[in-house]
């Protein structure tokens, strides 16, 4: 029973052997590797999808804290990370096949740490040039694209006959990181996250009422279970 076991090469990067159709070797030992793969692979995504889809909850609020920007500037903001997005997903179906499902995830998921730090001290300081956040905008775009290589992933790791249920869960469940992200940044801004160490307030102005928020808290919370 133990040669039907999937094993990994001396990098622990790819399996010597994977056979999913393979009733024997899925019972032995495929099956909970591949649901294990799937379940972190979606965890994953679903992180991706917020960071994608956070620079449009950040851009409306952008001038009720003091950025001066035009109407077309704001609109190209929110675009540039489905600009990118789709652009990078050119490349990431490739990137799977080439380097492996482990080192793939690892990677494109460490990369979202850079637009959420770089929006988390960009949205503190209104002298931040527009051409600097349009550059984090198009980073933010890094999470549309793993949605390319973690499909395929997906597909390659589950037999025929279970493929469509396993494809449902994770485009599904990584979706859901639309909702998270207009459900949880109206909350989160509302107060100070770990007091001043989080940052200080802006000046939140709507008609004649002003409020305090901490909008870098929108990106502050993610950080942690990236």
């Amino acid at each position: 029973m133990s040669k039907l076991n999937p094993s990994a090469t001396s990098d622990g990067t790819w399996l010597s052997r994977w056979e999913p159709e393979n009733s024997s070797f899925w019972q032995a030992g495929g099956s909970s590797l591949a649901w294990r793969t799937l379940t972190i692979t979606t965890l994953n995504l679903t992180m991706a999808f917020i960071v994608w889809f956070l620079v449009s909850a950040l851009v409306v609020r952008l001038p009720q804290i003091g950025f001066k920007f035009t109407p077309s500037e704001l609109f190209w903001l929110a675009a540039m990370p489905g600009l990118a997005g789709g652009t990078l997903r050119l490349v990431h179906m490739f990137l799977t096949p080439m380097f492996g499902t482990r080192r793939v995830v690892s990677l494109s998921t460490l990369s979202l740490l850079i637009p959420l730090f770089g929006w988390f001290y960009a949205v503190q300081d209104l002298s931040t040039p527009y051409w600097v956040l349009m550059v984090l905008a198009f980073l933010a775009g890094l999470g549309g694209g793993n949605f390319s290589s973690f499909m395929p992933s997906t597909s390659l790791f589950f037999p025929k006959r279970l493929q469509g249920t396993a494809l449902a869960i994770q485009a599904g469940i990584g979706n859901f990181g639309v909702s998270v992200v207009q459900f949880v940044t109206p909350w989160i801004i509302g107060f100070a996250l770990f007091g001043t160490l989080a940052g200080e307030p802006q000046v939140f102005t709507r008609g004649q009422t002003q409020s305090s928020i901490w909008l870098q808290n929108a990106l502050l919370i993610y950080i942690p279970f990236i």
